[in-house]
């Protein structure tokens, strides 16, 4: 699922560094039973933006996660690899204007095993729109597990912090906490742009981007959450 514009990009990679940070040597913790993606399962946020639906459809190892709001549509396209989950290309549409991206290497959305307290770090290119290229570095980390508290329930969660620095001046941050087999639980995104881009950003209010689980249906039909 992602979370606006600039904040596709979560996070191998030209560089791909995993580094035991101070507090590292927990737990190791499977990111991909965190980041469930089976064929059919789909999910209900609330967030500022209006109510979000996702859904994910699968063929062999490559999927894509379909995220739909009243202001702001997201199509995400992913490669399940050994080392994780991987983003190829990304496409956002609002009611102004819609981008794509494509990422060289393909950008690691989440490794698949990490200990709690590593950090992972990412540098390649964006293409946007097949004609401006972008740098971008990433870095993530598995801070710790929480408990949280949304409309769909509790949750035992892993806190998974990501920052990304371009090139063209965009920093972006974001908190999410993964339920295992369920997903992204709650979403907090902050995104600081210069210039147009900035500015256009702020205008539309995609410079902060929040989302709690309101729902989660699993293939089959089976639903986790409320019907609010």
């Amino acid at each position: 699922m992602n979370f606006s514009l600039r904040t596709l990009n979560f996070f191998p990679a030209l560089l791909l560094l995993v580094t035991t940070s101070a507090s590292a040597g927990g737990e190791a913790v499977s990111l991909r039973e965190h980041f469930p993606l089976a064929d059919g399962l789909s999910w209900r946020y609330d967030s500022n933006l209006g109510e979000v639906k996702s859904s994910v459809s699968v063929s062999g190892d490559r999927l894509t996660i379909d995220s739909r709001s009243r202001r702001l549509d997201i199509v995400q396209n992913y490669l399940l690899a050994p080392e994780g989950i991987l983003l190829t290309s990304a496409e956002s549409k609002t009611f102004l204007y819609s981008s794509r991206r494509t990422y060289h290497p393909f950008l690691l959305r989440f490794p698949a095993e990490v200990a709690i307290g590593q950090t992972w770090e990412w540098e390649g290119k964006e293409v946007v729109d097949r004609k401006s290229i972008i740098v971008s570095r990433v870095e993530g980390k598995v801070e710790n597990r929480e408990t949280v508290t949304v409309p769909a329930g509790e949750f035992d969660c892993l806190k998974v912090t990501v920052r990304t620095v371009s090139d063209d001046g965009t920093v972006s941050s974001s908190i999410q906490w993964l339920a295992s087999g369920v997903g992204i639980v709650r979403a907090e995104v902050e995104i600081e742009a210069g210039g147009f881009s900035g500015l256009i950003i702020s205008l539309l209010g995609f410079n902060t981007y929040s989302l709690e689980l309101l729902e989660m249906t699993v293939p089959g039909g089976e639903k986790n959450g409320t019907d609010r």
